[in-house]
């Protein structure tokens, strides 16, 4: 996050060939970011910096935890309010989770509200581990479940790419791309019929960049020789 204030470090990524940035935001909340030890992050610099990557033609898949202590009934609802005034990426939700031998753990541990101290053992993904403060455990599992849906429904997707015309074709179908499979990290997409499916929701966007593609096709293509005026320029002898 730091570094990403520096505007020359960011063309040259830029340069280099970079697409996307993996940021872990966590929240928009500082009070959530102190306790985490991430108060360097700032939550009001978070869409300028968006905006600059955005410019220079990256995008950023940005992560958010919720289930912290400052965390209340609503957060996602928060979150993705100020999510949508940034420029599209690939936001990515999760819980707050207690690792063994951090400080973290310890903490959760010394005060009983672990609810599966051995939770490795047992892998649950979306899942609480402990008892946060302001919010229920069922409520956090909630809140990171609709913020998935309100990201990556097709209305989200329509919007972004609605959001994205401006930019080069490539740039477009890999974001596109980019969001029918991250939709997946949250909700399987194992089977083809839930691929069929998922293709028939986003039917809009995916037949209008196929239509994008045939055009440049059709624009790149070299022109019939017969359609092309030959005739030249006959010059009179000297009298």
């Amino acid at each position: 996050m730091n570094l990403l204030r520096d505007e020359e470090l960011v063309s040259l990524i830029a340069q280099s060939g970079g697409k996307w940035i993996f940021m872990g935001l966590e929240s928009i909340d500082p009070e959530n970011l102190k306790s985490v030890s991430k108060g360097f992050n700032k939550p009001d610099e978070y869409r300028a910096i968006l905006e600059r990557l955005a410019r220079q033609g990256l995008y950023a898949i940005t992560s958010f935890i919720f289930g912290m202590d400052n965390d209340r009934p609503g957060v996602a609802q928060r979150t993705l309010q100020v999510i949508r005034s940034w420029p599209p990426g690939l936001p990515v939700f999760g819980l707050l989770t207690p690792y063994p031998a951090t400080p973290l753990y310890d903490r959760l541990a010394s005060s009983g509200r672990l609810t599966r101290p051995k939770h490795w053992l047992e892998f649950k993904p979306f899942t609480m581990d402990f008892s946060p403060l302001g919010i229920s455990a069922d409520q956090a599992e909630k809140e990171v479940r609709q913020a998935w849906e309100s990201s990556y429904n097709p209305a989200a997707i329509a919007s972004a790419m609605e959001w994205l015309e401006s930019k080069s074709f490539p740039d477009r179908l890999i974001h596109l791309l980019a969001r029918l499979a991250f939709r997946g990290i949250y909700f399987p997409q194992m089977r083809w019929q839930e691929w069929l499916r998922l293709l028939f929701e986003n039917r809009g966007p995916i037949l209008y960049s196929v239509y994008q593609a045939l055009e440049m096709k059709f624009r790149s293509r070299p022109k019939d020789p017969q359609s092309i005026d030959t005739r030249r320029t006959v010059q009179r002898p000297a009298q």
